[in-house]
């Protein structure tokens, strides 16, 4: 496993209980016994991340109590209705749902995460371990392990296990390759190097950058009856968004959206007057009100590309991708967790075979009908910032969300459905079954 963060371990989790020994190889130091922190591979980690109900749900499987874990650490948990968001159309119905909101710091969930992976006997965790290329058959058919540069040591469980520095260049053999490196990986670097082709890739830039700086949430403060607020960026002119929800440790975490190349501050002053800019008023008031416990951290280089390895002919055998490594969506939509949990679970599923070789090719492929509906949602919205000519499948599936989005703030029933086809645990065609009234929603004005 070519990666130790969020898809890597996730994948792992899987692939513990179907083959004798599973090794996590990462490039950072990881001390499993230490509290979470954010790390230099996961730069993303000091902004917000999500896990749509399906993806939950998946974790959920896959380790059970998970999300009564997280809440015991603090994490806070309500229903997604609750969840205040402003559209440039309004603001979205305050309905039940039955979908769960848990919101947390991307540290803590991987730290979770990477403990019960580490738990597994099967499985070992090779920190500050460089991967430098492929190793493969002579007929270069088939990938037979990885090359590696640096590697200092593994840790198994709570265990760490010396070892000597090996050559530069050394093998570390294997069955399976899972490339989970997330959205920078080298991937198509390393099968040209290895005289094989690279994939043809689908991109799209919302120029989108975040800005987010954690807050302390005071005890003595008036009691909020929201968990989370946000307000959403949309083409062609909703270029400023932002949001605010409540992580572990009585904190806040805020995060300010710019599109199209806006760019919030990262001076604190500069910061607040963007956060006071927003029309929605709670991001302001929390970077008004609240301590702030820290720098303002920015991101940016947030665009989607899809590397179409599912169209590679020959696919070598022994080798699959998967998460960011795969396709990297933009990050506004919540997309990515989810799908890499369904790839997760997906791939342990093509595993059922004796044929590996041949569970690799068919799980790119099947991988890649993962990735259609977030692809279609998230780039037909992101190339409404385009000036010039955007394909007429984008353009009609982008007119039809803003459809949906005007009638959002009056209709709870639309919205509800939205939702569900948002958090991918219901197909699009449910939101053409007609709303009849609002009666009996529960809806209720902000």
């Amino acid at each position: 496993m070519v990666g130790g963060g969020y898809a890597g371990l996730v994948a792992a989790r899987v692939l513990a209980r179907r083959f004798d020994a599973v090794t996590v190889i990462e490039a950072d130091r990881i001390d499993p016994d230490a509290a979470p922190v954010h790390r230099k591979g996961t730069p993303q980690s000091r902004h917000p991340h999500a896990l749509l109900a399906r993806g939950a749900d998946i974790l959920e499987r896959l380790f059970p109590g998970l999300r009564a874990e997280l809440a015991a650490n603090g994490a806070p948990l309500s229903d997604f209705g609750r969840f205040p968001m402003l559209y440039p159309t309004g603001w979205s119905p305050r309905v039940t749902t039955g979908i769960p909101l848990q919101t947390f710091s991307r540290p803590l969930l991987d730290a979770a995460l990477r403990r019960r992976v580490l738990a597994e006997p099967t499985v070992v965790l090779a920190d500050r371990t460089r991967v430098e290329g492929l190793a493969l058959d002579a007929g270069r058919r088939r990938v037979t392990g990885v090359r590696t540069g640096v590697h200092t040591g593994v840790h198994t469980g709570v265990r760490m296990v010396s070892t000597d520095p090996p050559e530069p260049g050394r093998i570390l053999p294997a069955d399976l390759v899972v490339i989970a490196a997330g959205r920078h990986s080298r991937l198509p670097q390393w099968l040209t190097d290895a005289g094989l082709a690279a994939p043809a890739a689908l991109s799209v830039d919302a120029r989108l950058s975040y800005a987010s700086r954690v807050y302390r949430r005071d005890a003595r403060a008036p009691a909020l009856d929201w968990q989370a607020s946000l307000q959403a960026t949309l083409a062609p002119a909703a270029r400023r968004g932002g949001t605010v929800l409540a992580i572990e440790e009585r904190r806040w975490l805020v995060c300010l959206f710019g599109a199209d190349g806006e760019m919030a501050p990262t001076d604190p002053g500069g910061f607040a007057e963007y956060a006071a800019s927003l029309t929605n008023p709670h991001i302001g008031q929390i970077v008004a009100e609240a301590r702030p416990l820290g720098p303002v951290h920015r991101y940016a280089g947030l665009g989607g590309q899809w590397h179409r390895y599912d169209r590679l002919r020959p696919w070598p055998g022994g080798l699959v991708v998967l998460g960011d490594a795969l396709c990297s969506l933009n990050p506004l939509y919540g997309h990515g967790m989810t799908v890499a949990a369904m790839q997760a679970v997906l791939l342990g599923r093509t595993l059922n075979t004796p044929d590996i070789d041949g569970a690799c090719r068919s799980f790119q492929r099947r991988a890649a009908r993962t990735l259609r509906l977030p692809w279609l949602l998230t780039s037909s919205l992101d190339l409404g910032w385009r000036t010039e000519h955007v394909p007429l499948t984008a353009a009609l599936s982008r007119r039809v969300l803003h459809r949906f989005l005007r009638r959002i703030p009056d209709d709870p029933a639309l919205y509800r459905r939205f939702l569900k086809v948002q958090h991918m645990t219901a197909s699009p065609a449910t939101l053409l079954i007609p709303s009849f009234g609002c009666s009996g929603e529960g809806g209720e004005g902000i």
